[in-house]
């Protein structure tokens, strides 16, 4: 296990001074966390939630992470320097909160037992907030996954939506969501008196991207930040593209918390909530070209 340590970002910090309590206006909110009682909190915070003592008197945050997930979180060409999304995020939330952040690198299913055991304060990578793993963790959210296809540069099979794969072989990741949106959508194929879609599942995102490069397969349904991230990088650009700019299979990800610990969730959304309302987040997604991954704006509601 490696731990690699990062000083927070202040560029974007508004100074905003620190307090336990929730008062003026409030934000309606859709997907957020449960908290440890197991009702939904509906409410945005207009003012920090400062951290527990324990974490503001060691004045660091630990986040744990698989640092290999592009363009949400990973590592600048094997090196110990992480870039992202996450770490812009993660970044901000800890100035905000007047702690550091270290990053402790772990496999992905490592992630929630971690943060369970208290090994690492919270979790951060492509954690979607499925209802499984709120049993396990609270959520603290901050914008949306998707689904998009992947495709060979210069689109042979002119591939624009899921609707052009009907009778093409797609390759996908065997256990990922993507095989739903495949399966209905090879459904409709049929129903339109279509050929049904080949769904090649492959172990690894790897081996279904190098699927497309080699011809044998038309089109990688993949998250959408992770194929646009490919599809733009010089070392892949020659090789892919997108198939369409629609998005499929929206679910908000977040940064996960022990539900033993609501403090830590209440303070790291606080900041999430103050982030999203001065347009902090939607800079950062613009930087990473997944604006339209933003969570909904939240609607104001008197209090």
């Amino acid at each position: 296990m490696r731990r690699i340590f990062f000083t927070a970002a202040t560029a974007l910090s508004i100074g905003l001074a620190a307090t336990v309590a929730l008062s003026g206006c409030v934000v309606l909110r859709p997907g957020v966390s449960a908290n440890a009682a197991g009702t939904e909190q509906k409410t945005a915070y207009t003012q920090l939630v400062e951290l527990p003592t324990a974490i503001k008197d060691k004045g660091v945050l630990v986040i744990a992470s698989q640092l290999a997930s592009p363009p949400l979180i990973f590592q600048v060409n094997g090196s110990n320097a992480i870039e992202g999304i996450n770490k812009d995020i993660a970044d901000e939330v800890g100035s905000r909160l007047g702690v550091k952040i270290e990053w402790t690198q772990l496999p992905f299913a490592g992630l929630i037992p971690a943060v369970q055991s208290g090994k690492a304060d919270a979790g951060m990578d492509l954690i979607g907030d499925t209802e499984q793993r709120r049993a396990a963790v609270d959520f603290a959210n901050y914008m949306n996954q998707a689904t998009s296809p992947l495709v060979r540069r210069g689109n042979p099979e002119g591939i624009h939506s899921v609707d052009d794969l009907c009778g093409l072989p797609v390759s996908i990741v065997r256990g990922g969501v993507q095989l739903e949106l495949a399966e209905a959508t090879s459904k409709k194929c049929v129903s339109e008196g279509k050929k049904p879609i080949q769904i090649d599942q492959y172990s690894a995102p790897g081996d279904a991207r190098l699927s497309v490069q080699a011809g044998r397969d038309a089109a990688f349904l993949g998250n959408t930040p992770v194929m646009r991230y490919i599809a733009e990088q010089k070392a892949t650009k020659s090789i892919f593209e997108m198939g369409g700019e629609a998005t499929y299979q929206l679910q908000p990800i977040g940064i996960i918390t022990a539900k033993g610990n609501p403090a830590v969730h209440d303070s790291i959304q606080s900041a999430l909530d103050m982030m999203q309302a001065d347009g902090s987040i939607s800079k950062i997604l613009k930087k990473w070209n997944t604006e339209d991954l933003a969570l909904a704006t939240p609607a104001k509601e008197s209090k």
